[in-house]
């Protein structure tokens, strides 16, 4: 099996190195890609990364999964949609639109800091984004410690996104953990729950080499 990281909003593959390095550890062959998340809408950002996904196949035997923080999977949502995956883990994903970006995308700057992909963020534009057939798997945070969107999130939330936004409602295996939004995929929640759901799709996959 090859894991294949997508990162979110406004990040880099940095912000991947820590849940990538746990992976490498139990044995899976780990890719993380960047795209340029404030600078293309989700479906761009998808084409963008479609030529890297390529050439991780043409290089690499056996399934794909992709496993995307926040946005990430989001435009993992799109790629998998097209090109099929063995699975899709989305960690802190507002799979049916955030209330922040609701409350952001009303501001000149928040649009200009964020770019174009914060209009697909919002809750009105989720029913947009493709449901891939591929085994699915959310991983939602309980702990905000992002005051400031409180009062415009259904609790529980991680401070960027509620349970329920997270939700994606179409058969996906689902787990919450203590955690917040923004370190989301260094929990050690997170990275036990992402280690229990790739073993369950594929038992064997996790073999060195």
């Amino acid at each position: 099996m090859i894991v294949v990281l997508l990162h979110g909003l406004g990040r880099s593959q940095a912000s991947m190195a820590r849940l990538a390095a746990s992976l490498r550890a139990a044995g899976y062959r780990v890719e993380s890609l960047g795209y340029p998340s404030r600078r293309l809408g989700l479906a761009a950002c998808a084409e963008h990364l479609r030529p890297a996904l390529a050439a991780i196949r043409d290089r690499n035997e056996g399934p794909i999964v992709l496993i995307g923080h926040s946005m990430g999977g989001l435009v993992a949502r799109h790629l998998a949609a097209a090109d099929p995956a063995a699975g899709l883990v989305m960690l802190g994903t507002p799979n049916r639109g955030s209330e922040a970006a609701d409350l952001v995308s009303r501001f000149r700057l928040g649009r200009a800091v964020l770019g174009p992909a914060l209009l697909d963020l919002r809750t009105g534009a989720a029913a947009a984004i493709p449901v891939p057939a591929c085994p699915m798997a959310v991983v939602a945070g309980t702990r905000a410690l992002i005051p400031f969107f409180h009062p415009w999130i259904a609790r529980p939330h991680d401070g960027l996104v509620s349970l329920e936004r997270a939700r994606l409602g179409a058969g996906e295996t689902w787990r919450t953990v203590p955690g917040h939004h923004t370190f989301l995929m260094d929990h050690p929640g997170t990275v036990q729950a992402v280690l229990e759901i790739l073993s369950a799709w594929i038992p064997s996959a996790a073999q060195p080499g």
